[in-house]
């Protein structure tokens, strides 16, 4: 016995019992998808059609396009944004760095996510700082970098190089105080951070503040004890604190043997020192500790030509301070000479 489905309109041989649907013919058992017991079967193709019809959608040709600018629209502010990225890219390279920022700006609406915007504008905007960085025009090229920089940190916390140029942002400012408390934080969480033990050492002594950037160079050699270069590195810098402080050109100049020969009964005069200088009893006990630190040096690494060159700078620092003793004078720049011989033998391989 057949029906014809009233799904599909085909005849088929019916199994079961018709079910009504209202209309002339009926579904037939298979058909519907159940059988006589009420026991859910397989659905029949025509079945699967039907689920498959209502489970699509059917859309006009506007609503399509609409759907697919919809689609697109990601990909295409990406591509917006990356567009403007190699237009302000171009800009640097030209050297037009106000209008690269301009247009690493119209890129931010875009894509504010990606790294390379905010690199790429912080660099841009240091090229804006004049040396000193004091000037107004510096001062918002500096907040410009830094906000990049910032942005740079949120959305790439894992690139070193967003503190990196933070830091060195503020050196070109002169932000010694903002560098100051950077640095003392992260010797508090640890103290053994040899990068920010030398950060301070160099931010004291461009602020000004050599004695406190001294006690860093200390600091640091004590880190690294046995380290002949740690241990120079405090000797050089006692010379760089010297020779920046009443140690140039003039006062290498000075001798006292020509007021002993005019005045043999009279000590020779203590050369004018100007205001910052380190003269006197200061200067001897300065110099005294840099050739110590020269000596340990030498201790750690014996055939060392430039803590023998050091120690010889730092014999003739001292000199400066001995010119009122013509004998003592005398004997330290004698010293200087040998240390300079030593050097120049050691370079020479001579022993």
């Amino acid at each position: 016995m057949s029906c014809r489905c009233s799904i599909c309109g085909r005849r088929r041989w019916r199994t079961s019992p018709p079910r009504r649907n209202g209309r002339d013919g009926a579904d037939c058992g298979a058909a519907a998808g159940f059988n006589t017991s009420g026991i859910r079967r397989a659905a029949t193709p025509c079945i699967r059609r039907r689920r498959a019809h209502f489970g699509s959608v059917r859309l006009s040709p506007r609503a399509a396009g609409a759907l697919a600018a919809l689609l697109l629209l990601p990909s295409c502010t990406q591509v917006r944004g990356r567009k403007r990225i190699q237009e302000a890219n171009e800009l640097y390279r030209r050297g037009k760095y106000a209008e690269a920022v301009a247009r690493f700006e119209e890129a931010e609406a875009f894509v504010p996510e990606l790294p390379t915007l905010w690199l790429n504008k912080g660099y841009t905007c240091r090229q804006l700082i004049a040396p000193g960085g004091r000037d107004p025009e510096s001062r918002r090229a500096a907040a410009c970098a830094l906000d990049a920089f910032k942005r740079l940190a949120q959305v790439a916390p894992n690139d070193p190089r967003a503190t990196e140029l933070t830091l060195q942002t503020w050196f070109d400012i002169g932000a010694y105080a903002d560098l100051e408390t950077t640095y003392l934080e992260r010797h508090r969480r640890d103290p053994g951070d040899l990068d920010a033990v030398h950060g301070l050492q160099d931010v004291y002594y461009k602020w000004g503040k050599w004695e406190q950037a001294l006690e860093w160079s200390k600091q640091a050699a004590g880190l690294r004890a046995d380290d002949a270069e740690a241990q120079y590195g405090v000797g050089t810098f006692v010379w760089q604190i010297l020779s920046g402080h009443g140690g140039g050109d003039k006062e290498a100049e000075l001798t006292p043997w020509p007021s002993v020969t005019a005045h043999p009964d009279q000590p020779p005069p203590a050369p004018p020192a100007a205001a910052g200088d380190i003269a006197g009893a200061a200067r001897l006990a300065l110099a005294d500790e840099g050739i110590a630190y020269l000596q340990r040096a030498l201790a750690r690494r014996p055939r060392y030509p430039e803590a023998m060159t050091y120690l010889s700078l730092l014999w003739r620092q001292k000199s400066f301070a001995l010119v009122t003793d013509p004998i003592a004078w005398q004997l330290a720049v004698d010293r200087a000479d040998d240390w300079n011989k030593k050097a120049l033998d050691a370079r020479a391989g001579k022993t």
